[in-house]
Protein backbone atom coordinates (compact mmCIF):
# COMPACT_ATOMS: atom_id res chain seq x y z
CA UNK A 1 0.00 0.00 0.00
CA UNK A 2 1.12 3.22 -0.33
CA UNK A 3 1.51 6.46 2.35
CA UNK A 4 -1.75 8.03 2.44
CA UNK A 5 -2.78 11.44 0.28
CA UNK A 6 -6.23 12.18 2.16
CA UNK A 7 -7.35 11.95 5.24
CA UNK A 8 -9.28 8.70 6.25
CA UNK A 9 -10.47 7.09 9.67
CA UNK A 10 -9.49 4.22 11.02
CA UNK A 11 -11.79 1.16 12.30
CA UNK A 12 -10.79 0.29 16.15
CA UNK A 13 -11.47 -2.98 17.72
CA UNK A 14 -12.51 -3.23 21.70
CA UNK A 15 -10.00 -2.16 23.50
CA UNK A 16 -9.52 -2.66 27.98
CA UNK A 17 -13.06 -3.60 27.19
CA UNK A 18 -13.82 -7.00 25.28
CA UNK A 19 -16.82 -9.53 24.70
CA UNK A 20 -16.18 -13.28 24.16
CA UNK A 21 -18.15 -16.34 24.05
CA UNK A 22 -19.31 -17.96 26.98
CA UNK A 23 -18.90 -21.79 27.38
CA UNK A 24 -22.10 -23.96 27.47
CA UNK A 25 -24.03 -24.56 30.22
CA UNK A 26 -22.41 -22.34 32.91
CA UNK A 27 -22.81 -18.86 34.05
CA UNK A 28 -20.00 -16.24 35.01
CA UNK A 29 -21.00 -14.23 37.54
CA UNK A 30 -20.31 -10.41 38.02
CA UNK A 31 -17.08 -9.76 39.09
CA UNK A 32 -15.75 -13.25 38.34
CA UNK A 33 -12.22 -13.50 36.93
CA UNK A 34 -12.67 -15.26 33.36
CA UNK A 35 -10.32 -17.74 31.74
CA UNK A 36 -9.96 -19.45 27.92
CA UNK A 37 -10.92 -23.10 27.98
CA UNK A 38 -8.39 -24.03 25.23
CA UNK A 39 -11.38 -24.27 22.35
CA UNK A 40 -12.29 -20.54 22.21
CA UNK A 41 -14.19 -20.13 24.80
CA UNK A 42 -14.68 -18.34 28.35
CA UNK A 43 -15.61 -19.64 31.30
CA UNK A 44 -15.24 -18.84 35.19
CA UNK A 45 -11.22 -19.31 35.60
CA UNK A 46 -9.77 -22.54 36.74
CA UNK A 47 -6.14 -22.56 37.30
CA UNK A 48 -3.77 -22.70 34.30
CA UNK A 49 -6.34 -20.66 32.04
CA UNK A 50 -4.92 -17.99 30.15
CA UNK A 51 -6.89 -14.86 31.66
CA UNK A 52 -9.33 -13.00 30.44
CA UNK A 53 -9.88 -10.14 32.43
CA UNK A 54 -12.98 -9.97 35.06
CA UNK A 55 -16.63 -9.82 34.45
CA UNK A 56 -18.67 -6.66 34.62
CA UNK A 57 -22.07 -5.56 33.96
CA UNK A 58 -23.72 -8.06 35.23
CA UNK A 59 -23.71 -12.00 35.56
CA UNK A 60 -23.69 -14.26 32.27
CA UNK A 61 -25.94 -17.14 32.62
CA UNK A 62 -25.41 -19.89 30.06
CA UNK A 63 -26.45 -22.82 31.88
CA UNK A 64 -29.28 -23.26 29.52
CA UNK A 65 -27.26 -22.48 26.38
CA UNK A 66 -25.08 -23.70 23.57
CA UNK A 67 -20.92 -22.83 23.26
CA UNK A 68 -21.21 -19.28 21.97
CA UNK A 69 -25.11 -18.07 22.83
CA UNK A 70 -23.96 -15.42 24.30
CA UNK A 71 -21.09 -12.88 25.24
CA UNK A 72 -19.53 -11.85 28.44
CA UNK A 73 -18.18 -8.37 28.77
CA UNK A 74 -15.00 -8.13 30.63
CA UNK A 75 -12.54 -5.63 31.99
CA UNK A 76 -9.04 -6.91 30.27
CA UNK A 77 -6.88 -4.21 32.02
CA UNK A 78 -6.89 -1.92 35.20
CA UNK A 79 -6.76 -2.02 38.97
CA UNK A 80 -9.16 -4.05 41.39
CA UNK A 81 -9.29 -4.71 45.16
CA UNK A 82 -8.88 -8.35 45.79
CA UNK A 83 -8.92 -10.37 48.85
CA UNK A 84 -5.63 -12.37 48.70
CA UNK A 85 -4.67 -14.88 51.72
CA UNK A 86 -2.59 -13.56 54.49
CA UNK A 87 -1.63 -10.46 52.28
CA UNK A 88 1.15 -8.80 54.73
CA UNK A 89 2.40 -5.05 53.91
CA UNK A 90 5.36 -6.16 52.36
CA UNK A 91 3.67 -7.18 49.06
CA UNK A 92 4.08 -3.27 48.60
CA UNK A 93 7.27 -5.10 46.44
CA UNK A 94 5.23 -5.36 43.75
CA UNK A 95 4.39 -9.47 44.08
CA UNK A 96 2.88 -11.10 41.14
CA UNK A 97 -0.59 -12.49 41.86
CA UNK A 98 -2.08 -15.61 40.15
CA UNK A 99 -5.39 -17.25 39.75
CA UNK A 100 -6.32 -20.51 41.14
CA UNK A 101 -9.92 -20.16 40.39
CA UNK A 102 -12.28 -17.22 39.13
CA UNK A 103 -12.62 -15.92 42.94
CA UNK A 104 -9.26 -16.86 44.81
CA UNK A 105 -6.50 -15.01 44.79
CA UNK A 106 -2.73 -15.99 46.20
CA UNK A 107 1.00 -14.90 45.44
CA UNK A 108 1.73 -18.48 45.14
CA UNK A 109 2.27 -19.28 41.26
CA UNK A 110 1.77 -23.29 41.05
CA UNK A 111 -0.28 -24.20 38.34
CA UNK A 112 -2.05 -20.99 38.74
CA UNK A 113 -2.69 -18.12 36.69
CA UNK A 114 -0.68 -15.06 36.75
CA UNK A 115 -3.66 -12.26 36.62
CA UNK A 116 -1.42 -9.11 37.33
CA UNK A 117 1.13 -7.65 40.49
CA UNK A 118 0.42 -6.03 43.60
CA UNK A 119 0.20 -2.26 43.14
CA UNK A 120 -0.76 -1.24 46.81
CA UNK A 121 -1.16 -3.36 50.08
CA UNK A 122 -4.22 -2.01 51.34
CA UNK A 123 -4.93 -4.02 54.63
CA UNK A 124 -4.27 -7.37 55.93
CA UNK A 125 -5.10 -9.90 53.26
CA UNK A 126 -6.33 -7.07 50.61
CA UNK A 127 -4.56 -5.24 47.96
CA UNK A 128 -4.74 -3.23 44.74
CA UNK A 129 -4.12 -5.35 41.63
CA UNK A 130 -2.87 -3.83 38.82
CA UNK A 131 -4.14 -6.83 36.27
CA UNK A 132 -3.76 -6.70 32.60
CA UNK A 133 -4.56 -9.86 30.16
CA UNK A 134 -0.66 -11.45 29.16
CA UNK A 135 0.46 -11.37 25.40
CA UNK A 136 0.86 -15.07 24.41
CA UNK A 137 4.33 -15.78 24.12
CA UNK A 138 5.69 -15.84 20.67
CA UNK A 139 8.47 -18.73 19.41
CA UNK A 140 12.12 -16.72 18.92
CA UNK A 141 14.38 -17.26 16.35
CA UNK A 142 17.82 -16.01 15.70
CA UNK A 143 15.92 -13.47 13.43
CA UNK A 144 13.82 -11.94 16.04
CA UNK A 145 17.74 -10.13 17.82
CA UNK A 146 18.33 -7.20 17.41
CA UNK A 147 20.97 -6.96 14.49
CA UNK A 148 24.09 -6.28 16.28
CA UNK A 149 23.92 -9.72 17.57
CA UNK A 150 25.04 -12.06 15.24
CA UNK A 151 25.95 -15.13 17.17
CA UNK A 152 28.13 -17.46 15.55
CA UNK A 153 27.37 -20.38 17.14
CA UNK A 154 24.48 -21.50 19.86
CA UNK A 155 24.06 -24.40 22.53
CA UNK A 156 22.65 -27.41 21.15
CA UNK A 157 23.37 -29.67 23.95
CA UNK A 158 24.55 -29.81 27.44
CA UNK A 159 24.85 -32.08 30.09
CA UNK A 160 27.01 -34.12 32.43
CA UNK A 161 28.02 -37.56 32.28
CA UNK A 162 30.17 -40.31 34.85
CA UNK A 163 33.25 -42.22 33.61
CA UNK A 164 32.85 -45.11 32.98
CA UNK A 165 35.08 -48.35 31.52
CA UNK A 166 38.31 -47.38 33.44
CA UNK A 167 39.87 -46.00 29.98
CA UNK A 168 41.37 -42.94 28.70
CA UNK A 169 38.45 -42.76 26.47
CA UNK A 170 34.90 -42.58 26.85
CA UNK A 171 32.42 -42.42 23.92
CA UNK A 172 28.64 -40.69 25.11
CA UNK A 173 25.40 -40.94 22.80
CA UNK A 174 24.10 -37.58 22.63
CA UNK A 175 21.04 -37.92 20.35
CA UNK A 176 21.45 -35.39 17.60
CA UNK A 177 25.15 -34.37 17.54
CA UNK A 178 26.56 -33.78 14.72
CA UNK A 179 30.44 -34.55 13.48
CA UNK A 180 30.97 -30.70 12.78
CA UNK A 181 29.63 -29.44 15.99
CA UNK A 182 31.77 -27.90 18.60
CA UNK A 183 32.50 -29.67 22.06
CA UNK A 184 33.56 -27.83 25.49
CA UNK A 185 34.08 -29.85 28.21
CA UNK A 186 34.89 -29.36 31.62
CA UNK A 187 35.28 -31.71 34.79
CA UNK A 188 32.37 -31.30 37.80
CA UNK A 189 33.79 -34.07 39.49
CA UNK A 190 37.80 -34.48 39.31
CA UNK A 191 38.62 -38.40 39.19
CA UNK A 192 40.60 -39.80 41.82
CA UNK A 193 43.51 -40.39 39.26
CA UNK A 194 43.38 -36.29 38.67
CA UNK A 195 43.28 -36.89 34.91
CA UNK A 196 42.86 -34.31 32.69
CA UNK A 197 40.71 -33.62 29.78
CA UNK A 198 42.89 -33.79 26.29
CA UNK A 199 39.83 -33.37 24.03
CA UNK A 200 36.37 -33.40 23.52
CA UNK A 201 34.66 -34.25 19.76
CA UNK A 202 31.70 -34.27 18.02
CA UNK A 203 30.40 -37.03 15.50
CA UNK A 204 27.04 -38.04 14.69
CA UNK A 205 24.78 -38.79 17.96
CA UNK A 206 28.21 -38.99 20.22
CA UNK A 207 30.70 -37.00 21.74
CA UNK A 208 33.85 -38.79 22.92
CA UNK A 209 36.29 -37.40 25.55
CA UNK A 210 39.48 -37.81 26.08
CA UNK A 211 41.54 -37.99 29.24
CA UNK A 212 45.13 -37.60 29.81
CA UNK A 213 45.07 -40.66 31.81
CA UNK A 214 42.88 -43.61 32.24
CA UNK A 215 40.35 -43.03 35.06
CA UNK A 216 39.93 -46.86 37.04
CA UNK A 217 38.13 -45.35 39.38
CA UNK A 218 35.66 -44.65 36.94
CA UNK A 219 34.74 -41.57 39.62
CA UNK A 220 35.46 -38.60 37.14
CA UNK A 221 32.02 -36.56 36.04
CA UNK A 222 32.41 -34.38 33.28
CA UNK A 223 29.69 -31.61 32.39
CA UNK A 224 29.99 -30.69 28.19
CA UNK A 225 28.35 -28.03 25.75
CA UNK A 226 27.33 -28.71 22.32
CA UNK A 227 28.01 -25.81 19.77
CA UNK A 228 26.25 -25.63 16.34
CA UNK A 229 26.86 -22.99 14.13
CA UNK A 230 23.99 -20.42 13.75
CA UNK A 231 21.47 -20.49 10.97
Amino acid sequence: MTTKSVGAPVTFGQGVVCDFPVIASDIIYEGSAVGENGSGYSRPLVAGDPFQGFAIDGDYDNSDGSAGDINVHVQAEGIAILAISALAVTANDQAPVYASDDNTFTLTAGSNTLIGNVRRWVSTGYAEVAFKVARKAAAVSLGDLDSGIAPSHVVKFAGEVTWTGGGATLAHTVTGAAATDIVVATFHTIGTEGATIDGAVASTNTVTFTLDTANTSNDAVVSYVVYRAAA
